[in-house]
């Protein structure tokens, strides 16, 4: 395209790629933090003690935090973060803020109840 004696090169998709390379070492950085990333193991609970917790939680319609009794390469997966609405014979009913869980209760190793943080809490 010329333009009074003035070519101006359009650089057409070179232009946007300064864009994606930043976006990209950006998304890599999260995905290594997350590759690191490691929870510790919690008190290995006995199963009345976490029936009680659960049976707590359900009554009182808060959020119970659980953890896994099972390892994936090594690691205990992140914390399932929920709201109990309903249990069946050895199944829990699990309502996460993403989706519903089906979770065998002889599979929980520790469960607790979630500290609920108000909107005026600084810390929050």
């Amino acid at each position: 395209m010329k333009m009074s004696g003035y070519e101006y090169n359009d650089r057409k998709m070179a232009k946007w790629q300064g864009f994606v390379l930043s976006d990209h070492a950006e998304l890599l950085k999260k995905s290594d933090a997350l590759k690191n990333k490691c929870t510790l193991p919690k008190e290995k609970q006995s199963p009345e003690s976490i029936s009680e917790t659960i049976f707590q939680a359900f009554s009182t319609e808060k959020q119970l935090v659980l953890q896994m009794d099972f390892l994936i390469n090594g690691l205990y997966e992140d914390d399932l973060i929920g709201i109990v609405i309903g249990q069946e014979e050895n199944s829990l009913y699990l309502q996460t803020y993403s989706e519903l869980i089906l979770i065998d209760s002889s599979l929980i190793r520790h469960a607790e109840i979630a500290e609920s943080k108000k909107w005026w809490d600084e810390s929050f």
